[in-house]
């Protein structure tokens, strides 16, 4: 099944900074440059992104292929400059998007968003 929606769809694999435990889960990703770009949704309510406040290591499945990566997670209020580019990438491959965050009518949606960068290890 992950063939079939490897075009906008890769897992994650990762290591809770806490627990240890190894987390693996699908997300939706963009790609900007060689970086991948998951944008988190109702970020308040989930908490698996906080494993990347700080560079951590992650393996992303994508198109069958695993790729080792770095994660570090983005808040808009936080870095608007960083985040910016990132989630144009994101929403220009995902516009539906753009509701979540309602970024197509003033910024403070965008300060609110958070995306994990993967980049290449």
């Amino acid at each position: 099944m992950h063939r079939l929606m490897s075009g906008s769809t890769d897992v994650i694999r990762y290591r809770g900074r806490r627990s240890g435990t190894t987390f693996t889960t699908p997300t939706q990703y963009a790609t900007h440059g060689d970086d991948l770009v998951i944008f988190v949704g109702h970020p308040d309510t989930k908490t698996w992104w906080r494993n990347f406040r700080e560079d951590r290591d992650l393996d992303v499945l994508v198109a069958g292929d695993w790729r080792a990566m770095v994660g570090h997670a983005i808040v808009g209020a936080d870095e608007p400059d960083t985040i910016a580019p990132l989630l144009d990438a994101y929403l220009q491959r995902f516009p539906k998007a753009a509701r979540l965050i309602d970024a197509t009518t003033d910024s403070s949606g965008r300060e609110r968003a958070v995306v994990v960068r993967c980049r290449p290890r």
